[in-house]
């Protein structure tokens, strides 16, 4: 049986989100991070970020199929919690029927429509109407709008530090660039950083660390994750808040890359270009009107494309 603090227990039901979450659960049953981002009208990220916490405290419990994240309380809650929240439920059912309305959730899902919670389940908890609740307010437009994309590799040595600072540039303050590793090495690999200043790129801040830090429940939600090498892609990623759309853009590791320095230089300097490229195509997808489906086809088809061969004088 999971160990909940009272005081844990307290501090969950006083956000909104989160109380709402839990009062969904508790007279839905399980459902996906869609039908509950419908039923609040709280931008998914949000969603995400309160159902990460909630499932740190031992309160529900996550279950992933095909891409999408299902929750619901965890099974072994102790019997004082649920009878907190089945007295908080019957309290609203006296006070308003459940009302038979579930177009929310069956538009998100092929499974029986359910009964929607009705606003009292909301009032009885003092917490304020959903319909002002500032986390639900309608996204930015894309003039607005920061999109995180998190690049991935192996060590997160090169490709993927590359990655990070380039996005940064061509996302003209609309994409805010991460990276990080499966086995990080520790360390940012020198060419990688002599490739950047001879960019004209800044290199401070930048280091090789563990993927398993943007799964946290504190980290920043990922709108795109790309892996940038093979091994990457085939490996178990975790789990990431707020459901990223993703893709693989793979190139060969210049890290890898034997012979005298220059050679090495080279393959740095190709790897470079190659991720250069495809970050100037993505950042300029019209991203704020383009359907998911269309979008996940040119996320793909980026990651097959190649830059231009340099000119002679380049190399």
């Amino acid at each position: 049986m999971t160990t909940i603090a009272p005081h844990d227990l307290f501090a969950a039901l006083a956000h909104d989100t989160r109380l709402r979450c839990l009062l969904l659960l508790a007279t839905q049953g399980e459902l996906c991070v869609c039908e509950l981002t419908q039923a609040t009208g709280v931008v998914q990220p949000h969603v995400s970020r309160h159902l990460a916490q909630l499932r740190e405290l031992g309160l529900v419990q996550d279950r992933r199929e095909g891409v999408w994240m299902h929750y619901r309380l965890h099974p072994d809650l102790p019997a004082w919690i649920q009878a907190i929240l089945r007295e908080t439920v019957a309290v609203a059912h006296t006070q308003s029927p459940f009302i038979e309305d579930a177009r929310a959730l069956a538009a998100m899902s092929n499974r029986p429509a359910r009964l929607a919670v009705p606003e009292p389940l909301f009032a009885i908890a003092g917490v304020s109407n959903p319909s002002i609740d500032p986390e639900s307010q309608r996204e930015p437009p894309m003039s607005e709008r920061v999109y995180n994309v998190l690049f991935l590799c192996t060590g997160n040595s090169a490709r993927s530090i590359l990655a990070e600072r380039i996005i940064e540039r061509w996302g003209n303050r609309h994409f805010r660039g991460f990276s990080a590793g499966s086995h990080p090495k520790g360390a940012v690999h020198p060419l990688a950083i002599e490739i950047l200043k001879r960019n004209n790129y800044l290199t401070e801040g930048l280091r090789s660390k563990d993927w398993a830090e943007f799964a946290q429940p504190d980290a920043p939600v990922m709108d795109f994750v790309f892996t940038v090498c093979d091994q990457a892609a085939g490996e178990v990623c975790p789990v990431w808040p707020g459901q990223p759309m993703t893709a693989h853009w793979g190139l060969p590791d210049p890290a890898a890359a034997e012979g005298d320095e220059v050679a090495r230089m080279m393959a740095f300097r190709n790897a470079f270009r190659e991720l250069e490229n495809r970050i100037k195509i993505f950042t300029a997808l019209p991203l704020a009107s383009i359907d998911r489906l269309k979008l996940q086809r040119e996320l793909d088809r980026i990651g097959t494309t190649h830059a231009p061969a340099p000119a002679a004088a380049e190399a």
